[in-house]
């Protein structure tokens, strides 16, 4: 159950449009896109605040041909649109001055846009077919959840996802100034965590990021990507250091379900796991029968299960944990719900979350489930 879930970002700059001034025409998209007659072509530009439009035309009925032009504020991430289906995009990095051309169909569009016009038009080529090829390897993959493990499942994804990682790496790095990189680095984004993730990939970020301050200056997209790197790296430093095990886990109290203080100082020199969860998290409630497995497995051990609960309501609380069969002892709650401190001294921002302690009271793993929990708690014994 998500309450916030924003752990990275894309990178975009807000496009703005003042419609009580005439603004210059600085760009321009033409071609011909077959089967395609009478839809509208959109360029718009994602924000915070929604999809912003820059500019718009029909495709003519006749042959399938179109041409747009309007006005950019400066280069930054866009996308263009045919029909009313917002799938039917594909991401651009225009700037002013670009005038760029497809000569595509409409059922193409989103595999093989065949752009021309721009510097790295070949590349979005490239990129949009590779795109397409990768999506149809997750789906799949996904048709084998029931048949693989959760390791061999996220390995098979990994293996896919590279070809497209490997792709992106060689073109930032060939030219570090491409706008197109703006696109590319969405790849090599940990959106899922640093697992798996490449660290070659903060070479790349910081190649770019250089580049970037030496060709556009002090812009809105330059700084966005500056910014981006910066957290990336900050990220990585941080999952290091939990990977070998240098920060200490924040103490905390809290009340038993019979009403005595639980504290983690109190398992110092066992292996924890910290679960938070709540009653009415239904993600939180099909990790159970997982709990409870690892907890019959390593109970003879030091080993202990503390279950913090972001419940507000005791009765429900109480009810979650006998319907469960949450059989261990070690269950605690402020019963703040999502105002408790927990979430800031620890980090999170969403539900079911674990943090894996170890004997010498540090945090060694973040976030773990399934066979890579199991794996993890291993190696502490």
């Amino acid at each position: 159950m998500k309450k916030i879930f924003l752990y990275f970002f894309l990178i975009f700059i807000v496009a703005s449009c003042n419609e009580e001034t005439e603004q210059e025409i600085n760009f321009s998209i033409s071609g011909q896109i077959k089967d395609a007659k009478g839809l509208t072509v959109y360029i718009e530009a994602p924000s915070e605040r929604g999809v912003i439009p820059v500019a718009q035309t029909l495709i003519e009925e006749n042959d399938g041909s179109f041409e747009l032009e309007g006005n950019l504020p400066g280069l930054g991430f866009y996308q263009m649109r045919i029909g009313e289906n917002q799938e039917n995009s594909i991401p651009l990095t225009i700037a002013p001055n670009d005038h760029m051309k497809f000569n595509t169909s409409f059922s193409e569009f989103t595999k093989k846009p065949n752009a021309s016009g721009t510097s790295w038009a070949k590349t979005m080529n490239t990129y949009m077919k590779l795109m397409d090829e990768f999506n149809l390897k997750q789906q799949a993959i996904a048709a084998k959840q029931n048949t693989l493990s959760e390791v061999e499942l996220t390995s098979e994804f990994n293996t896919a996802k590279e070809v497209i990682d490997q792709f992106a790496r060689k073109k930032m790095l060939q030219d570090p100034t491409s706008p197109y990189n703006i696109i590319l680095s969405m790849s090599l984004v940990p959106s899922t965590g640093f697992d798996y993730w490449n660290p070659e990939n903060l070479v790349v970020f910081e190649k770019v990021a250089s580049a970037f301050q030496e060709k556009y200056g002090d812009t809105p997209t330059c700084n966005s990507f500056i910014s981006q790197y910066a957290q990336i790296e900050a990220g990585y430093q941080q999952y290091q250091n939990i990977q070998n095990g240098t920060i200490t886990a924040p103490n905390f109290t809290l009340t038993t379900p019979g009403g005595k203080p639980i504290s983690l100082a109190d398992f110092k020199g066992k292996v924890v796991l910290i679960d938070f969860w709540a009653s009415w998290c239904g993600p939180c409630r099909k990790e159970s029968p997982n709990l409870v497995k690892l907890y019959q497995t390593y109970k003879g051990k030091d080993f202990v299960i503390l279950s913090v609960s972001l419940d507000d309501d005791k009765n429900a609380w109480l009810n979650a944990i006998e319907k469960d069969g949450l059989i261990w002892t070690t269950h605690g709650s402020d019963l703040k719900g999502w105002e408790t401190p927990l979430t800031s001294l620890y980090g999170f921002e969403s539900i079911p979350h674990t943090v894996l302690v170890n004997q010498n009271g540090m945090i060694v793993g973040k976030g773990l489930r399934g066979e890579m929990l199991i794996n993890k708690i291993k190696t502490l014994f």
